[in-house]
C-alpha cells in the first residue's frame, strides 16, 4: 500500500528547461523516505488541451479522463484537470511524490479506528503565516 501521495505542479519559465525540474525529482532514492512516483512534462493548449511528454505517463489517467494515444488529454465533467492550474500556452512538470515516512502514522491512526476527513498542504504564504505563529 503507497503512503500520503503529494502531486506537485511546477511551472517552468519560458526558455526554461523542463529537465532542470525533472531531473532533481526523479533522482529522489527509491528507499528513501519520499520517493518520486511519477514525473512528466505537459503542454497546456491555448484551447485547453494537455499534451504529455513521451511516453505518457503512468499516473495521467488520475488528471484527464480521455487518453488518445497517451498524448493529449481532456477532462470529463467534475474531473480536476491540471490545465485548471497551468496557464493556456504554458509548460508544468507533474510529479507524485510517495511521502513513505508516514506509513506507520497512518496505519496507527487505523489501527485505533481514525478515519481521514481532510488533507490539504499549506501554499508558501501559509507556511510564512506559520512560521510567525510558531516564532511567537
Amino acid at each position: 500500500m503507497l503512503g500520503p501521495v503529494q502531486v506537485l505542479i511546477v511551472g517552468v519559465p519560458d526558455g526554461g528547461r523542463p529537465e532542470d525540474v525533472t531531473a532533481p525529482l526523479a533522482g529522489l532514492p527509491s528507499d528513501g523516505p519520499v520517493r518520486c512516483l511519477d514525473v512528466f512534462e505537459v503542454t497546456i493548449a491555448a484551447d485547453g488541451t494537455l499534451a504529455t511528454s513521451e511516453p505518457a505517463p503512468a499516473s495521467l489517467p488520475l488528471f484527464a479522463e480521455l487518453v488518445d494515444d497517451g498524448t493529449e488529454v481532456t477532462a470529463a465533467d467534475g474531473m480536476w484537470h491540471v490545465g485548471q492550474v497551468v496557464p493556456p500556452g504554458s509548460r508544468a512538470v507533474v510529479a507524485l511524490l510517495e511521502h513513505r515516512w508516514a506509513l506507520g502514522l497512518r496505519d496507527a491512526l487505523l489501527a485505533v479506528g481514525a478515519a481521514l476527513r481532510h488533507e490539504t498542504w499549506l501554499d508558501d504564504d501559509d507556511r510564512v503565516t506559520l512560521e510567525g505563529l510558531l516564532d511567537r
